[in-house]
């Protein structure tokens, strides 16, 4: 049925559940992963990359802008590019890089991002985590 402006209207599903219930299937892997630890699922499902394998930058590449933009006071950029680097080193599966970078992100984005603090004390679980997250891929 469409609505106003010819957008669809959200309709309940064939399950009776409404659609935005409903996770995609890849969330519902790292769930099973993650069983029992919900901070660090949540802190993972904001953070891995769905597919790593379309990431084009280098792991030395996001280092070189993120310190780039930190000494030239651009925090915004300089944060994503930590996590970038972060996320390129959970992939790569190397706790201290992740630990690294995810706790210079979280030094400019402070407490707007508790997923980044998670990550960064328990980076071997994150690690281990991830691994066993993309093995099932």
């Amino acid at each position: 049925m469409l609505g106003l402006f010819g957008k669809k209207k959200n309709q309940p599903s064939p399950a009776g559940g409404s659609l935005e219930n409903q996770e995609p299937l890849v969330l519902s892997k790292l769930q099973e992963i993650t069983v029992g630890d919900a901070e660090m699922y949540q802190s993972l499902s904001r953070l891995l990359f769905l597919d790593p394998k379309k990431i084009i930058t280098t792991l030395e590449d996001a280092v070189n802008q993120a310190t780039a933009f930190d000494s030239n006071g651009n925090k915004t950029r300089a944060e994503v590019w930590y996590r970038i680097a972060g996320g390129i080193a959970l992939y790569r599966g190397d706790p201290e890089g992740v630990r690294k970078f995810f706790e210079k992100a979280s030094s400019i984005a402070g407490d707007r991002r508790p997923e980044y603090k998670t990550i960064a004390s328990r980076s071997q679980d994150a690690v281990n985590l991830a691994r066993r997250y993309y093995e099932s891929m």
